[in-house]
């Protein structure tokens, strides 16, 4: 069983949905979990408890270690993590899983909209990472999870969501490039599942039904779990989940039309060859022998 037992883990928007699965089957198997949420802690809202804290008493009332912290990722990343070395003395695991999804049709208003979700879903991805880092390195095994999506592929009226998480696509690549040097691995996955975000989506009910039966957040949290451990042997790769399924999330580049003396004419004329996807071939995975790179374009 692969266990976490002595490791530190930072759960991001970890009060709800897929962040509550997460944090719970981490400490299940052993970690001790930051779990945060923003907003204000019980204390500052008269009896109730905040979404944090439920999760934290979970996984206390199972014998789990856990403690709750309130901040933005966005403003508060250097107090997310000072929570965990307070609290445990180190940190190896951050699942960077808060973010936020809001049709917005594009046109003269969409620019705000943009900005909203990229301060959100990916500066506050690359602040709590960055925050981090300095722990994970000194981990010697330290995890990166970060939280793209399904949508990279296109999906009318989110050109602002699916911006921000094609943001974390490319991040997460490109960081695992520096990462894997230093000891520490970062992937990242595209999931689908009900949670309350999927329940006020504009998606039809039937969709919604179907993901609520057939694609749990539990059924997410198993893949983030092995990114998450020492033995995860892959980085910088992208694992789409959703009701059981994984699936590699990739790039490719086919071969193309060569002409060094290409004209507009020449890319009309060519253009099914530049578009054909039976010659098309998905970019390497870090680390590995057909790892690709940038470089071998102009070999």
């Amino acid at each position: 069983m692969l266990r976490f037992d002595g490791k530190v883990a930072i759960v991001t928007g970890g009060g709800r949905g897929l962040g509550r699965s997460h944090a719970l089957l981490l400490a299940s198997r052993g970690a001790s979990v930051v779990v945060n949420d923003f907003g204000s802690s019980a204390a500052g809202v008269g009896s109730d408890s905040s979404p944090a804290d439920d999760v934290v008493a979970e996984i206390i009332a199972a014998n789990g270690k856990a403690v709750a912290n309130y901040d933005n990722v966005v403003t508060g990343a250097e107090a997310i993590v000072q929570t965990a070395i307070e609290a445990f003395g180190r940190l190896d695991i951050v699942v960077n899983n808060a973010g936020i999804n809001h049709m917005t049709p594009f046109g003269p208003d969409a620019i705000e909209g943009i900005r909203k979700h990229m301060e959100v879903n990916f500066f506050g991805t690359a602040a709590v990472t960055a925050a981090a880092w300095p722990h994970l390195v000194a981990s010697g095994a330290g995890r990166v999870v970060n939280t793209a999506s399904p949508t990279l592929v296109g999906f009318e009226h989110q050109s602002a969501y699916v911006a921000s998480k094609a943001a974390i696509f490319s991040f997460t690549r490109t960081l695992s490039m520096e990462a894997i040097g230093v000891g520490v691995r970062v992937n990242a996955i595209a999931p689908t599942a009900y949670t309350r975000m999927a329940a006020e989506a504009e998606i039809p009910d039937e969709l919604k039904q179907t993901l609520e039966k057939s694609m749990t957040t539990a059924m997410v949290s198993p893949t983030v779990a092995y990114l998450a451990h020492e033995d995860c042997s892959i980085t910088g790769e992208t694992l789409l989940s959703q009701g059981g399924l994984m699936q590699r999330f990739a790039l490719s580049m086919n071969e193309g039309y060569n002409n060094p003396e290409v004209t507009p004419e020449d890319i009309k004329a060519n253009l099914e060859a530049i578009l054909d996807d039976s010659t098309s071939k998905p970019v390497g995975i870090i680390g590995s022998e057909n790892e690709g790179s940038l470089l071998d374009l102009f070999s």
